[in-house]
């Protein structure tokens, strides 16, 4: 027996699936969540976000304070085994008026979320649940909890991690490989209050070195020897031996010991009908880029504004492959880093690690490498080369600069994009000229407008003006046609015209490889 008939069903409560709750709670789409947990995991977890993914979270409600789950990493650093800096690069301003990284409370960011998904009216949460069947039929599937519930869901999203019971019940196999190299993880609360929060890569060969650094925070991250037994290591009397090096032990609250290998491995496709993957459920990556959860976050970014597209019958499903085929390049290209990173990281050869900390110092002392080194970390100007649709500047990030209006002080951009789709037009009205199928385009979308021309007189209810004084948002006539992910759908001489509109959405679906049989169609 149905008794519940949702949109969305989300599987997983962690911080990936709280993340898309809230996108899809926002937009009014009905939605689901289960997992067999109940409170927050209350251990540190995830680490280092960065700028672009800060920018995400802070739009969601209740994670707005950013200073309640977020410190500014002031330096990235790589060191010898003598603790002397090797290189030091500090992360370069993101432009969005966020940190360029930052280390987080994982905790209490979940706790964040959860308060502001409770505020959503559109979102059911079902914690002590698990999804223990998946039964697509036609347009639907029928998702069977262990309590003996079924859900009717339009579509499921396994947000449910490396284990994921969603991706096994779609049976997608998950490629890639398990790397039997242990690492021993220490967090600790500590009194320090006058710490620049950074990052640092110990290049020791005797044992290679994660470590960080916050007010009231540490937390070490050490390789282990293939003979050393990992149990051992984790007692206490092993855990201050090695945490004296850097802290007095007993000036520290140890919250965390434990063991993990890591693990480089995608799901073969990431969708098979109306069954979805995010998050590591989908993915795993080696440790070493930082990069793990600001992913998960990133594809249900990627995600969340689709599925609304699809709900509302403003596109087909096609648009869901164009998911996977925009995220897959970026993933692979951070597990490519990741890997990279690893190796020279991981580096026992005391012969070559000698070496590479010559290389690192010789690069150092190159003017302005260290500040190029770290521009790298700014966040992405596009999406990957080929995904981001047909139209000029498709898929280019969206800046956030901030701008005048005319009845309040300057504000960042996004404070007046809000949710949704936004149309802004540099020295124009956006919809002047603009043909009936465009309105209408718009309309359907509900999307903000908005117009850097003083002089124009825009005639839709709600549009405003707004002062760009510095071009961040470049010249014009132009209108930029703006995702609710703050990618470009593209920038277009005015005026809109409708068609092109729609065949720019066309554009952004997959080849229907996504569209695995077994699990329900469009």
């Amino acid at each position: 027996m149905t008794d519940v008939d949702v949109d969305v069903v989300v599987a997983g409560y962690g911080p990936v699936g709280a993340v898309l709750a809230s996108l899809l709670g926002r937009r009014g789409v009905s939605t689901m969540v289960v997992d067999p947990g109940g409170e927050p995991y209350p251990l540190p977890r995830a680490a280092v976000l960065d700028a672009e993914v800060l920018r995400i979270l802070v739009g969601l409600p209740g994670a707005t304070d950013l200073d309640r789950w977020a410190v500014e990493v002031h330096h990235s650093r790589f060191l010898g085994p003598d603790h002397r800096v090797l290189i030091s690069m500090s992360p370069v301003a993101s432009g969005f008026g966020l940190p360029a990284a930052a280390l987080i409370d994982q905790p209490e960011l979940e706790a964040a979320l959860r308060e502001g998904i409770d505020k959503l009216p559109a979102v059911a949460v079902r914690l002590g649940r698990s999804v223990a069947a998946l039964e697509p039929v036609d347009d639907h599937v029928r998702v069977g909890l262990d309590d003996g519930t079924t859900v009717r869901a339009r579509w499921v999203v396994g947000c449910d991690g490396a284990s994921s019971a969603v991706r096994r019940l779609a049976d997608l196999p998950f490629d890639g490989q398990t790397y039997a190299v242990p690492w021993l993880v220490v967090d600790a609360e500590t009194d320090e209050t006058d710490v620049e929060a950074s990052t640092s890569m110990v290049l020791d060969p005797r044992r290679p070195l994660v470590t960080m650094v916050s007010p009231g925070w540490r937390r070490w991250e050490w390789m282990l020897h293939p003979d050393e037994d990992s149990a051992e290591l984790s007692g206490t009397e092993s855990v201050r031996r090695l945490v004296a090096d850097w802290v007095d032990p007993n000036m520290i609250r140890i919250r965390r010991v434990t063991v993990f290998t890591f693990h480089s491995r995608q799901a073969t496709h990431w969708r098979r009908g109306r069954i979805l993957l995010a998050g590591d459920a989908a993915h795993l990556m080696p440790p070493f880029a930082g990069q793990g959860l600001a992913s998960g976050i990133r594809d249900v970014q990627s995600l969340a504004w689709r599925l609304a597209e699809v709900l509302r019958g403003l596109a087909d499903d096609g648009l869901l492959d164009g998911y996977e085929r925009e995220r897959r390049p970026h993933i692979a290209e951070l597990i490519r880093v990741s890997l990279g990173v690893g190796r020279v990281l991981q580096t026992r050869n005391r012969g070559l690690s000698a070496v590479l900390r010559s290389l690192i110092r010789a690069v150092a002392a190159i003017p302005g490498v260290p500040a190029r080194a770290a521009r790298q970390g700014r966040p992405r100007p596009a999406l990957p080369k080929g995904t981001g649709g047909e139209l000029p500047d498709g898929g280019r990030m969206l800046p956030n600069p901030l701008v005048g209006t005319a009845d309040r002080g300057p504000v960042r951009l996004d404070e007046l994009l809000g949710p949704g789709w936004a149309v802004i037009g540099l020295g124009c009205d956006p919809l002047s000229g603009a043909d009936a199928a465009a309105r209408d385009w718009v309309d359907a979308r509900d999307a903000v407008t908005l117009t850097t021309d003083r002089a124009a007189e825009p005639r839709r209810p709600g549009s405003r003006w707004i002062e760009d004084g510095a071009a961040a948002l470049g010249g014009g006539p132009a209108v930029l046609v703006v995702r609710p992910d703050r990618f470009l759908l593209g920038a277009l001489p005015p005026p809109l015209c409708g068609r092109d509109l729609d065949r720019a959405i066309h554009s952004l679906g997959g080849t229907g490889g996504g569209r695995l049989g077994g699990a329900g169609g469009g």
